[in-house]
This record gives C-alpha cells, sequence and structure tokens, in this order.
C-alpha cells in the first residue's frame, strides 16, 4: 500500500507539467490563471489521497495512553527541577521545611484540605478559641459546681471560626488599601 502511495508521488512530483506552467512572472498572470495550478493540485491530491481505515494497522498512529504517562513523567521532572532551583535560593531554615512540605504524602493531604470549604486561618483560630472557651467553662463549671456541657467546645470553635474568618477578610481589606 505504502510502495503504491511512495510511486503515485514520484510520478505526481516528477512530471514537468506543473514546472511548465508556472509562469515567469506572477505580474502577467491573471486571478483565474493564478488558480488554476491549485485546482489541478488539489485534484491530484484527492486522487493519491489514502483515507485512514484503509492503511495497515502497523501504519496507523497509535494514539494510546504513552502521552498521558510521557506528560505525567515530564510534570513530575519539571517540578522537580523547579523546586530544587527555587530551594538553592532559599535559606538553610526555610530550605528544611521545604523539603518537608513537598514530600508526596503532606501534598496529598494538603490536596485533601485544599478542596474543603474551611480556611487555614477560621480553622486555627476556631481551634484556639475551642480550647481556651472550653477551659475557661470546664474551670468555672468546677469553681462553681454546675455540669460541663460538652455542646460547648463546638459552640466555641464555631465562634472561632467565624471570627478568624472576620479577621482574615479585614486583613485582606487592609493590605489591598495600602498597596
Amino acid at each position: 500500500m505504502t510502495e503504491q502511495l511512495h510511486e503515485k508521488h514520484e510520478q505526481f512530483t516528477a512530471t514537468p507539467e506543473v514546472e511548465e506552467k508556472a509562469p515567469q512572472k506572477a505580474e502577467q498572470m491573471s486571478p483565474t490563471e493564478e488558480l488554476a495550478p491549485v485546482a489541478e493540485l488539489s485534484k491530484n491530491a484527492e486522487e493519491i489521497a489514502v483515507a485512514g481505515h484503509e492503511l495497515p494497522t502497523h501504519e496507523q498512529s497509535s494514539g494510546g495512553d504513552t502521552s498521558t504517562l510521557v506528560s505525567k513523567e515530564l510534570h513530575d521532572l519539571t517540578w522537580n527541577r523547579a523546586l530544587t532551583r527555587i530551594r538553592k535560593r532559599l535559606p538553610l531554615p526555610e530550605k528544611a521545611l521545604s523539603k518537608a512540605i513537598h514530600q508526596p504524602v503532606v501534598d496529598a493531604v494538603s490536596r485533601v484540605g485544599a478542596k474543603t470549604v474551611a480556611r487555614p486561618s477560621g480553622v486555627l483560630t476556631g481551634g484556639i478559641c475551642a480550647f481556651a472557651g472550653s477551659t475557661f467553662f470546664l474551670y468555672m463549671a468546677k469553681h462553681y459546681g454546675f455540669a460541663y456541657n460538652y455542646l460547648m467546645f463546638a459552640l466555641f470553635f464555631v465562634g472561632g471560626f467565624v471570627i478568624g474568618l472576620i479577621l482574615e477578610l479585614l486583613m485582606t481589606v487592609l493590605r489591598r488599601k495600602k498597596a
């Protein structure tokens, strides 16, 4: 099949008709005369064209999974090179922190956490408020003799979370005004 294509290609390219019809000066040609060789070439190309299903299976291009594997490998390679290049510029403590943070396990946990609605500032502030509030509430319960309510921990956490979000919003607004 490919031999037939090569023979037709050689036959088509070896014909002197196309060279004879090419004018010496393009200025002397009318627009219809300029398109005549193009029409003839497209007619000849349609004659020798082969549909993809006519090719044997070994000549068809394989668009399999190799492209995704290569792109994954290239992505990992460029990621590692970029991290190495950036780490060379960092001070020693930040370089150690970068190596710890960019471990595959930490990256996986970080990706899961990034998909949640919770903001880190809200979670941190909520945790601090829950700890401080429940500690104070436990002290008050022991000192004044009433029963400790475990729901208070969740309420302190939610309240601290909201406070953390509000603080983050205020800091963002203030930074934009300074810049």
